[in-house]
């Protein structure tokens, strides 16, 4: 018997700025599927603004992986304006994802300050970490 899929990918646009929501477990044997999804939602949509919400994945590969990983995949992610919300506790994937190129990241705790952010196109906002 097959084992359901421990992760899933949803998203939707509001006010025109794609959202997506990651659920479940990203762990080394899916991460590279989960990122190939993400970018996929992302081209579909044209999007040039993106909000990822990791606020319900429950297991993660440790930042380091994450880090190595991105230094050799190509991802959408480095060609647009991306806000991560996650929990306080999880701040340490910021600092990876940054260190490993993407830039125009931003992270926040909450939705609400993400999509600030992203209205007034990356202005500074005192509510983000």
């Amino acid at each position: 018997m097959e084992q359901k899929e421990k992760c899933q990918v949803s998203s939707s646009v509001y006010k025109g700025i794609l959202e997506i929501v990651i659920t479940g477990d990203i762990v080394e044997n899916n991460y590279k599927k989960v990122t190939d999804e993400v970018n996929a939602v992302i081209k579909a949509n044209g999007a040039k603004q993106a909000i990822a919400d990791f606020r319900a994945v429950e297991k993660r590969i440790a930042p380091s992986e994450m880090y190595r990983y991105f230094r050799s995949y190509n991802s959408m992610l480095f060609d647009i304006q991306y806000a991560i919300i996650d929990l306080p506790q999880n701040i340490q994937y910021k600092t990876a994802a940054i260190n490993a190129g993407l830039s125009s990241l931003n992270w926040f705790t909450d939705m609400d300050s993400a999509r600030a952010w992203m209205k007034n196109k990356g202005r500074s906002n005192p509510d983000h970490y």
